[in-house]
């Protein structure tokens, strides 16, 4: 069987995130299996046009703002030397239409999660309302194709756009439990957090979290780890609320496992998530989690069992609940067995079977 996935970055990416994860986890397995698997994704600098990875056909054309300007001519020439079995769309960001040029007659979809009116909180209104209207367009341009989606949050907003619920099934991402896991805890009460800087990401809210908590707790420490274009910003109002937060930037995969598993509560303050992949990080670290009760979050986060939810925005009471885990450590302890117990049930290798099975009845 030949494939041929479009997804926006592949997962050399400088900026690859948990959609990147997910596409090498899921398509390198399917490699093992004897499956030939092309990537199509957008360019870099320093990123070869093309080059096989972990045994994937990574083929790269354009640049991340114009990359699916490329796609349909990119595609029929791959069509022309290539017959593939099926193309799957991972629809983060933009749909490519490919139904419409595509020579490939089976086809399906991956989705993480829509924007919504969360892009509004990343980007200026004229481009928000571009990638808003491209959204509003799937549910009439792909209704009937097969949707794979990671959460039920995200099945719930494809179905109420518009896409028959027999259409779209659930696969959850996995974690790698052995590569995360539980370690002794810093000395000090440490709240981490770690995402990407981006403004829909909520990075501001973090500080002022931080500086509620900085007042009833002085000698809480506070770890921000991440990069984006909201980085500087965020150091600026730390300042300002006089919050002593030490940015570490990126850090290697190593080091970041190590700083989960130390870390004693994750906050997460996206405004929407598909899944949330840190999350789950945290708990197979045997951190606990607290956010906001959000899409994605809703699902991943079990209140009061591997962690706690409260309304967007409210930073006092994500505040009050990171405090109650900080000072109570008959709570921080059942939250951090109950995550690791959790996180246990979801692997890869169990997301990549089910991916599969639904790759295969597809073709």
């Amino acid at each position: 069987m030949r494939l041929l996935v479009i997804n926006w970055q592949d997962w050399k990416h400088p900026l690859a995130g948990g959609a990147e994860v997910h596409l090498r986890e899921i398509f390198t397995r399917m490699v093992r299996r004897g499956v030939e698997v092309h990537v199509l994704s957008c360019g870099f600098r320093g990123g070869k046009d093309y080059e096989v990875i972990e045994g994937v056909h990574v083929h790269r054309v354009g640049r991340r703002e114009t990359f699916n300007f490329f796609v349909p001519f990119k595609v029929r020439e791959m069509e022309a030397s290539l017959s593939f079995d099926l193309l799957i769309e991972d629809l983060n960001k933009l749909p490519f239409y490919t139904r419409f040029y595509s020579r490939t007659p089976k086809k399906m979809a991956i989705l993480h999660h829509l924007f919504g009116r969360t892009i509004y909180e990343e980007t200026n209104p004229l481009a928000a309302t571009y990638v808003y209207l491209q959204e509003m367009a799937i549910p009439r341009i792909y209704r009937d194709w097969p949707f794979v989606v990671v959460s039920e949050s995200t099945k719930g907003e494809l179905v109420r756009s518009g896409v028959p619920e027999e259409n779209v099934r659930v696969v959850h991402n996995g974690i790698d439990v052995k590569f995360y896991h539980p370690m002794p805890k810093f000395p000090e009460p440490t709240v981490l957090y770690l995402n990407r800087f981006r403004r829909y990401k909520r990075p501001d809210l973090a500080v002022e979290i931080f500086a509620i908590i900085k007042k009833n707790l002085p000698e809480v420490r506070f770890l921000m780890v991440g990069k984006g274009p909201a980085l500087e910003g965020v150091k600026r109002l730390a300042r300002r609320r006089g919050v002593d937060v030490e940015f570490l930037g990126y850090v290697p995969d190593g080091e970041k496992a190590e700083i989960l598993a130390r870390s004693w509560v994750l906050l997460n303050t996206s405004s929407k998530e598909g899944w949330g992949l840190v999350n789950m990080e945290a708990f197979a670290s045997g951190t606990p989690v607290v956010g906001f009760r959000v899409h994605g979050m809703r699902d991943s986060v079990k209140e009061g069992y591997t962690g706690f939810l409260v309304d967007y925005g409210d930073v006092r009471g994500a505040a009050s609940r990171i405090m109650d885990i900080l000072t109570d450590e008959g709570l921080r302890i059942r939250l951090s067995h109950n995550a690791r117990k959790f996180a246990e049930k979801f692997t890869w290798e169990r997301a990549e079977e089910e991916m599969w099975k639904i790759v295969k009845a597809t073709v």
